[in-house]
């Protein structure tokens, strides 16, 4: 039986594609979320300095596999020479960020527009060594870009990252990044509250994680 000249064409395509994609797969480890992860936000008022911290950070982070071996990251080329790039995906629910008081969560909530857009999202874009790599592996700074979106809003942000590599198999990530709320359309809050003048609160906030990953 002959087969159709293109449709052999599609189906030799699709076989290479497939056996890139598996090849792919060998090639990579994911590192996946963990329990005791936590992201705090601090930020200012009118009337006092507040925080909200959340203990859930959801997401995976897919490197060579020779980021396990080699402790030194010189064969991991997608965190040297950025070819190719590292894939990393990370969400946080924003019903799990709380301050203690209801409502300062309820202000906070609908502020970021949560019911429509319960998730912040982060997309990885780059992410390179930083400086010396220490012999034991640990720990590593890295300069990263990538794709910050929370309140409908989607903006480019550049972060220098540090890992940690722990005795038990867990890889830890921590950061730190100051943004303002009106570059993600938030208006700063101002809740009016009995006795008190109106409250204002700053535009500028500092979002610093933990983030605990492990190999899957």
């Amino acid at each position: 039986m002959k087969m159709n000249p293109l449709k052999w064409i599609l189906t030799v395509a699709a076989a290479a594609a497939m056996a890139t994609s598996l090849h792919a797969a060998d090639d990579t480890v994911r590192y996946v979320a963990r329990p005791g992860s936590t992201v705090t936000i601090d930020g200012t008022s009118s009337i006092h300095d507040w925080t909200v911290e959340g203990k859930i950070i959801g997401g995976y982070l897919e490197v060579e596999k020779a980021f396990q071996s080699d402790l030194s990251l010189k064969s991991v080329k997608s965190l040297t020479a950025k070819n190719p790039n590292p894939k990393a995906v990370i969400s946080i629910p924003l019903r799990s960020l709380k301050s203690g008081k209801d409502s300062m969560d309820r202000i906070m909530l609908e502020a970021m527009k949560a019911d429509a857009n319960p998730m912040l999202k982060y997309e990885l874009k780059e992410m390179v060594v930083k400086g010396d790599v220490p012999a034991s592996g640990t720990p590593v700074k890295f300069d990263t870009k990538g794709d910050l979106s929370f309140s409908g809003e989607t903006k480019a942000i550049d972060m220098e990252v540090t890992m940690e590599r722990k005795d038990d198999g867990l890889v830890v990530f921590k950061g730190e990044k100051e943004l303002k709320m009106t570059d993600f359309g938030i208006t700063p809050p101002s809740p009016k509250i009995p006795g008190l003048s109106m409250i204002k609160t700053g535009d500028e906030v500092m979002v610093k994680f933990e983030w605990v990953t492990k190999a899957r």
